[in-house]
Formats: structure tokens, C-alpha cells, sequence
């Protein structure tokens, strides 16, 4: 995922970025404080999103955003600006977002998942698919690989199981040591005398829940 930032302060683009740098997924293709010259760093660089200020010297980003709206294709535009003002007038002009100064890590990174849903990238032969995150039910060690269950079908990555907790924490839950489950999809956590078992929301089999991650299921309930 390639973005943009515009900013006529520069420490204000190395925050933002900084609290991007996490994301393994988004790359920094350019940055720029001056207005005249996003039009043309968007036909060279072609990001997907464009993190831009409002007030600057020159042309303002209300006026930048509505001529990245004509372009095909149009990359998202998500403000990020030290005036609350603005906004009613921001999403007149296509923007996908608003966020004001000074922005929290959290709040941009929520932001971006609603925009941009992750993905995993997976091949079948000699083709390459895309499952979003959201979509995955399931996910169990196999050998070097990771095995994801979605509704529907099933795919192998060679994501790890600590990968993927890490990078999608409000989405798995661990249940097992080689065990991640979707967290909002757990539907009930049962005891059949010999171990505790959840059942997972468009799964069709009880799953195997290791005693201590019960006791979390159980206390967090």
C-alpha cells in the first residue's frame, strides 16, 4: 500500500510516518510540503492514499483533494489537519477521512483498517488470491505453514501463527498452542469431562481449547 504524505511542516510528515512504520504493509512512496506538486508526485508514484493537510502556503488541501477527485484512478484522501472546522467541508470534496492534530497511532491505524481491509495473499497452483482478514474463521499451525479456514474454502500461508496475532490482535483469539480462532465468532466454550472445546460461528467442528487458554476464555467473559 503506497501513501502520500503533504504537509508544510516537515516534522509534521516524519510523525506520520512514524506512526505508520508499524504497518508493514504501507509504504511511504513520496512526501511533500509544498501543494503545486502533488498532482504530479500522484501520476508519477500512483499511491493508493493521500495523507494531506489543510493549511498551507500556496494552494490549500481542499483545493488539492478536489482535483485528486477527477483523477483515474483517484487515490483516498484522509485529512489531517489542526482544524476541526474544516471537516463538513473536507467530505465535500471526496475525502475518505478526517483526522485532527495531533493524530493518535490508534485512531489513524483504525482508520486505515476501515478504508483499506487487510489482506493475506495465498496461491492456488499458479495463482495468486487475496483473503481479507475478516473473513478467516480459524487458523492452525501445519508444519512450517499456516492453515486458514474461511467459509467457503480453505487456504495455506506461510504466515506464523505469532505473525498473524501480532499483526491482527483485535481479530484472533489463541485457544490452543497451534490454534488461533476468530474472536468474534466464538459462539460457546463447553467441558465434556476430557477437555474444553469452543465452538466457532461457521465452523462445522468443536475445536480443541488448551486448559490455561479456558481459564482466559472464562475470566474475560
Amino acid at each position: 500500500m503506497k501513501y502520500l504524505v503533504v504537509d508544510d511542516e516537515p516534522l509534521a510528515r516524519q510523525r506520520i510516518q512514524r506512526l505508520l512504520s508499524p504497518l508493514s504493509d504501507y509504504e511511504c512512496c513520496a512526501q511533500t510540503g509544498n501543494a503545486e506538486e502533488v498532482i504530479s508526485l500522484v501520476e508519477c508514484h500512483q499511491p493508493q492514499l493521500v495523507l494531506l493537510d489543510i493549511s498551507m502556503p500556496g494552494m490549500d488541501g481542499l483545493e488539492v483533494a478536489k482535483r485528486l477527485s477527477t483523477m483515474d484512478p483517484s487515490p483516498k484522501v484522509v485529512f489531517i489537519s489542526a482544524h476541526p472546522e474544516y471537516a463538513l467541508e473536507a467530505f465535500g470534496v471526496f475525502a475518505s477521512g478526517y483526522l485532527v492534530k495531533p493524530v493518535q497511532q490508534s485512531e489513524l491505524h483504525a482508520l486505515l483498517r476501515h478504508l483499506f481491509p487487510p489482506r493475506i495473499k495465498y496461491s492456488i497452483g499458479n495463482h495468486i488470491r487475496w483473503l481479507e482478514v475478516a473473513d478467516v474463521l480459524v487458523a492452525r499451525a501445519e508444519d512450517k505453514y499456516t492453515q486458514l479456514f474461511f467459509e467457503g474454502g480453505e487456504a495455506v500461508v506461510d504466515m506464523s501463527l505469532k505473525q498473524l496475532q501480532i499483526s491482527y490482535p483485535e481479530h484472533f483469539v489463541q485457544v490452543h498452542r497451534n490454534t488461533l480462532v476468530k474472536r468474534t465468532q466464538m459462539q460457546s466454550l463447553t467441558y465434556d469431562g476430557d477437555g474444553y472445546y469452543v465452538h466457532v460461528t461457521g465452523y462445522p467442528e468443536a475445536i480443541a481449547v488448551s486448559r490455561r487458554a479456558a481459564q482466559a476464555l472464562k475470566s474475560s467473559s
